[in-house]
């Protein structure tokens, strides 16, 4: 259910940004072309506003990073102001208003696509980091760095510890510190018969709910958060 949801609020937000976009390129270049468009596309338009809020509520009821810092009031907050700017500057013939509300529904984009107002994926992975340490203050003896700072092997490093604490900043938010929490579509890990490489392929390239890691964990930390599952969850015999 979770996965079409995302599907159908995926599709809900190109289509409504395409029809935005192409709105605003009329309103530079051709109004009257405009006031035509939008009577035309005035009933799907209201149907793909009502898909883009109802799945991205349903989504955001559903999604356990909402409380890993500010990003999704930020976003929400763009997109709430887009509309007034949106109505206002349409019904005006306002380039400038249209523009802008255009751009702030673009911002929101990103930032729900990053998890960061500013738009750097790495600022969710260090959110998760302090969250996870405010509740698990013995991590902050964890060594996260396999070799020290003239690039001799650090003695004290020990890779499942590292994987656990990245687990429980990035991975603990929907699978649960027990695997089985199976917040938005997350899988129940006590369960998985994955192997290392597969896990690490779910990591880079994400699937249906869960977001790609690619460019928020190094890759140390994604061999880590392997090395723990394994450990952790592998079921008897495996």
């Amino acid at each position: 259910m979770m996965t079409g949801l995302l599907h159908t609020h995926t599709l809900s937000v190109v289509l409504f940004l395409l029809i935005y976009l192409i709105k605003c390129v009329l309103l530079w270049t051709n109004t009257a072309r405009l006031d035509s468009f939008a009577q035309k596309i005035r009933i799907p338009e209201m149907i793909v506003s009502a898909l883009f809020l109802i799945t991205g509520l349903a989504l955001a009821y559903n999604n356990a990073s909402i409380g890993v810092g500010s990003w999704f009031w930020v976003k929400l907050g763009a997109v709430f102001a887009a509309i007034p700017v949106a109505v206002v500057g349409y019904r005006r013939h306002n380039k400038y208003l249209a523009t802008l509300s255009l751009l702030l529904i673009f911002y929101a984009y990103g930032v729900s696509e990053t998890k960061s107002a500013r738009m750097n994926k790495r600022d969710f992975a260090e959110a998760g980091r302090q969250m996870a340490l405010a509740n698990h203050p013995e991590l902050s003896a964890v060594v996260t760095e396999p070799m020290d700072s003239s690039g001799k092997t650090n003695a004290n490093y020990d890779l499942v510890a590292h994987g656990k604490s990245v687990f429980l900043a990035q991975c603990a938010l929907c699978h649960g510190e027990d695997g089985k929490k199976g917040l938005g579509g997350a899988k129940n890990l006590q369960e998985t018969r994955l192997d290392k490489n597969q896990i690490m392929d779910l990591l880079l390239n994400g699937k249906n709910t869960m977001p790609s890691y690619r460019n928020v964990l190094s890759q140390q930390e994604m061999m880590a958060v392997v090395a723990y599952v394994k450990i952790k969850f592998a079921p008897q015999g495996h």
